[in-house]
């Protein structure tokens, strides 16, 4: 039986609220953040989900065990593979206040899109071997899963993910876009 997999973008934090890029500097959820987790938890239909992963990072996680508290869900190990995307000498910098050409000058520190993709792509594989036949819920981060949904569609969309919000996963279109990325998905997760 196959696995099923969404991803859900952590609560806002004071960063978030800023407009400061946090990408994998560990930014705590604010009050707001923790409400839209608790919300997301009591969101969830009953039986529809078996579990609550998360990125490493703290906002990550404080939103998986208030999702899972409140849904009744277990949670389980980190995972590093659905980190938000390292943005390099950006980390902390509000983009709007940075001077003409500075903010592509400073991305050039950053973690390619490429590289954020296959990340992401080859983690939800490996989740999807890990936990067959289980409903998995993974709190991840907004420009990760951003670049993630527009390979996914194959067209860039101009909406950002919103904090709380849930991002289904087609596994066998994540199965396409991991060989379309080179990346071997073993032949019994398909």
């Amino acid at each position: 039986m196959t696995a099923s997999i969404a991803l859900i973008r952590h609560g806002q934090t004071d960063w978030n609220l800023a407009g400061r890029l946090q990408g994998q500097t560990d930014i705590p959820l604010n009050a707001t953040g923790r409400q839209q987790a608790r919300e997301v938890g009591r969101s969830l239909p009953a039986g529809d989900w078996d579990l609550v992963l998360a990125s490493p990072l703290g906002r990550a996680q404080q939103t998986a065990e208030l999702i899972a508290e409140e849904a009744g869900l277990a949670t389980g190990r980190p995972v590093a593979g659905v980190m938000e995307r390292f943005f390099g000498e950006l980390e902390g910098r509000i983009p709007a206040e940075l001077p003409e050409g500075a903010y592509e000058q400073l991305l050039e520190s950053a973690e390619s899109s490429h590289a954020v993709t296959a990340r992401l792509t080859q983690a939800l594989c490996a989740l999807a071997e890990e936990y067959p036949g289980q409903r998995v819920l993974c709190v991840s981060h907004g420009g990760a899963m951003r670049r993630l949904r527009d390979a996914l569609l194959g067209r860039r969309l101009p909406e950002p993910v919103a904090n709380g919000e849930i991002l289904p996963v087609s596994l066998p279109r994540l199965y396409e876009l991991a060989g379309e990325l080179g990346i071997e998905v073993p032949v019994a997760t398909r």
